[in-house]
């Protein structure tokens, strides 16, 4: 049994997946938005009606290329047809790809997976919550990469998964 927060609990959460990308997507230099479905907890991260999860990650996995890439800045549900940069306070964090390229390709140290990240985005939801930008069904999430040299190359998510704990 888990102990009230503040209660000196050694048990930690178990996070749950409550929801996450169907099929690998790519970004390319501008704004790249994916929406991805969000279904309540029903296991470990199980809430009572109208509580917040106490933990909330976002992870971006599997990201590969085989060029350079610039820092990947990540937005949550900003609002249609606006930019992301307006929104400060929607940015969730940067996806880093410092070693993309050789995290891309097998070898003897490594499957060829590309780079995964999990971002903390507790405070983030909090606020998207209080200021009414909430679907509970649906998380919209946008990719602003840096500065790009010409030619683009083709950045490969393998998947953007939601956790509630």
């Amino acid at each position: 049994m888990q102990s009230p927060p503040g209660q000196g609990n050694s048990t930690p959460p178990i996070p749950e997946m409550v929801g996450a990308t169907s099929a690998p997507f790519y970004i390319f230099p501008g704004t790249t938005e994916i929406s991805l479905p969000i279904h309540p907890p029903t296991g470990p991260a199980r809430l009572p009606a109208g509580a917040a999860p106490n933990e909330v990650a976002l992870e971006i996995e599997g990201v590969t290329c085989d060029e350079r890439v610039p820092t990947i800045s990540v937005y949550l549900n900003v609002p249609s047809g606006d930019a992301p940069l307006n929104h400060p306070e929607l940015n969730a964090g940067s996806l880093g790809t410092f070693g993309i390229q050789a995290a891309s390709h097998p070898g003897p140290q490594h499957p060829g997976t590309g780079l995964s990240l999990r971002l903390e985005v507790t405070h983030l939801i909090g606020f998207l919550i209080a200021s009414k930008n909430w679907d509970p069904k649906n998380l919209r999430v946008s990719f602003v990469p840096g500065s790009w040299d010409a030619p683009v190359p083709k950045v490969k998510v393998g998947r953007v998964s939601l956790y509630f704990s």
